[in-house]
């Protein structure tokens, strides 16, 4: 499903904040929370997705948060930040649905509906009537739901997933750090290396960072620390390397590590994805007018209370279709 990044507002009142128009109002549009160009999100939408993130993230094991003695604040709201981030998503990816003519196949919105009625179904009487919602209306936040997560997919599949065995290289080593411009100690935990001493010993001696075992890639360090580390075998140490940040002296471990390689090759594609998916979220932010009404998203909030059961409303969408 979508990962979910953000549409940042700020707390400016009608104004325009990096070209995009953000107005926060405090109700002037009854039964609206927020609107992303020609799209309103409903109160009843806020209200099921607060309420399963109440209930997924308010829950630990067996153990429920909200019957705690604990100050739940800080969770509530970063529940009804969750729940606004990927609402904000949703919508924004619905409008550039709109725009480039994206839509279900036949097959795709039977199995929309299907979830719906699966998820529906699911709701205590209790759930639907402090949610106040009809199975309408849950077919109809699955659908902006489902188009977004297949807009996302048609998105992502545009960022590169070509990664090299050189950029995804992770390679396990110690590194001696040194004050910038440090050259006389540097020199001297060289010469105690090449006489013999245990790389452990000349590390705890000498280096300025008490963190001497390291995973070195390209995505965590300058290329000056990386092209000598990759030039080294394993149990080689390298002279003396200045950076703008230090000086350093690298011992090579091992030269390929390939469960950590693996992972980065993962996280680099992943990044490139998100890239991919963040430009295209801000062009989309950028150019429709949208305001956000907090004082009804804390409402919501505080109305909800914690006795609805439901926290399935995303999983049951996915497991039902995916793109």
């Amino acid at each position: 499903m979508i990962a979910a990044a953000a549409f940042t507002v700020t707390g400016l009142s009608g104004c325009t904040f990096d070209g995009k128009q953000v107005i926060f109002t405090t109700g002037t549009m009854p039964g609206t929370v927020f609107r992303i160009g020609k799209l309103s999100c409903s109160r009843k939408t806020a209200r099921v997705y607060l309420a399963n993130y109440y209930n997924i993230y308010g829950k630990t094991g067996d153990i429920c948060l909200w019957e705690q003695n604990l100050n739940t604040s800080r969770l509530v709201q970063n529940i009804r930040k969750a729940a606004i981030d990927r609402l904000s998503v949703v919508y924004a990816l619905n409008l550039y649905a709109d725009e480039n003519d994206i839509d279900f196949t036949s097959q795709e919105e039977s199995l929309v509906e299907k979830a719906a009625g699966s998820y529906y179904g699911s709701l205590s009487a209790n759930d639907r009537k402090a949610l106040d919602v009809s199975e309408s209306d849950i077919r109809g936040m699955y659908e902006k739901e489902a188009l977004a997560s297949k807009v996302y997919t048609k998105i992502v599949s545009k960022a590169d997933d070509e990664v090299s065995d050189e950029e995804a290289r992770v390679m396990d080593a110690v590194l001696i750090t040194f004050e910038a411009g440090d050259e006389t100690d540097a020199d001297k935990a060289l010469r105690e290396l090449d006489d013999g001493t245990d790389i452990s010993i000349v590390a705890k001696e000498y280096s300025t960072d008490k963190k001497t075992s390291v995973n070195i890639c390209r995505s965590s360090y300058p290329d000056e620390i990386c092209n000598v580390a990759f030039a080294l075998d394993e149990n080689e140490y390298s002279t003396p390397v200045t950076t703008k940040d230090g000086t350093y002296i690298i011992y090579c471990v091992s030269k390929f590590d390939e469960a950590k390689s693996d992972e980065n090759r993962t996280n680099i594609i992943n990044s490139r994805k998100k890239k991919v998916m963040d430009s295209i979220i801000e062009k989309q932010n950028q150019k429709d007018y949208s305001y956000i009404d907090e004082n009804a998203w804390k409402d919501i909030s505080e109305k909800l209370g914690h006795e609805i059961d439901t926290d399935s409303f995303f999983s049951t969408l996915s497991d039902n279709i995916s793109f």
